[in-house]
C-alpha cells in the first residue's frame, strides 16, 4: 500500500468509526511529530502544513470526535497538496 493510499484510508478510518483515543495517538505518531505533553494533552504537528493539533482522551479512553475531524482534515491538505 503506498503512503497516499494509506493516508485515504485513515482519513476514512477516521470519519466513519469513534476511534479510541490510543488509536487516535498511534494515527498522530504515525503522520505527525509529536511536539510536547502537558497533563493528558499531547501536541502534534503537521510537517506539511505547520499546523498543530491537540489530542486528549475522552470519557471511557474514546477519542473525541472533534479531534478525529481535525487529524482527518490535516491528512486531507496533505494529500491534495500531494497530488498537485
Amino acid at each position: 500500500m503506498s503512503r497516499e493510499d494509506d493516508i485515504h484510508a485513515t482519513i476514512s478510518r477516521l470519519e466513519s468509526a469513534m476511534l479510541k483515543y490510543e488509536e487516535l495517538k498511534s494515527i498522530c505518531d504515525g503522520f505527525f511529530i509529536f511536539k510536547r505533553q502537558s497533563g493528558s494533552h499531547r501536541i502534534y504537528e503537521d510537517p506539511c502544513t505547520m499546523q498543530l493539533v491537540n489530542i486528549q482522551p475522552g470519557k471511557s479512553d474514546d477519542a473525541k470526535k472533534y479531534q478525529q475531524k481535525q487529524v482527518a482534515r490535516l491528512l486531507q491538505r496533505r494529500g491534495s497538496a500531494n497530488e498537485k
